[in-house]
């Protein structure tokens, strides 16, 4: 009996770690999810400084116009589809869209690109599995 105890306080560990893993990785996806400001064709949104990220959710084109600079047009390939759009000027620009599109500049930009790139993704996944592998290892083993 004394052996079964042995194995289980490591195992009943190993399930804990990937419990809180998982929690870390679903909060960072929610802290990301929550920063946006989603406008449209009627109001514009001014993009001050840093990275810009766009979340489309339906295909349309949006207007980068820039206070100093040229203006330009960015539009999604697919039909939803999150875009990094990469400052070609300085100082401000206002953008605008055909449809209700939802943006996230600076650090919150960052984290969003982040907590929805592969790695991250992939990376959560096999963080969360590989310590319940463990334990099924560590519980079911014999000896």
């Amino acid at each position: 009996m004394v052996t079964g105890r042995r194995r289980l306080l490591p195992g009943c560990l190993l399930v804990l770690l990937s419990a809180v893993i998982g929690l870390a990785g679903v909060g960072a996806v929610l802290a990301a999810s929550f920063g946006g400001t989603s406008f449209g064709r009627e109001e514009p949104y001014r993009w001050d400084d840093g990275a810009l990220v766009l979340d489309f959710t339906r295909p349309t084109s949006c207007a980068v116009v820039p206070e100093a600079g040229q203006r330009r047009e960015v539009r999604p390939v697919r039909q939803r589809e999150q875009l990094e759009v990469d400052r070609w000027f300085a100082g401000p620009a206002e953008i605008t869209c055909g449809t209700a599109v939802t943006a996230w500049q600076g650090s919150g930009a960052s984290l969003r690109s982040f907590t929805s790139s592969p790695p991250f993704e992939y990376g959560l996944a096999a963080l969360v599995v590989l310590p319940l592998a463990g334990a099924v290892f560590v519980l079911v083993r014999r000896r």
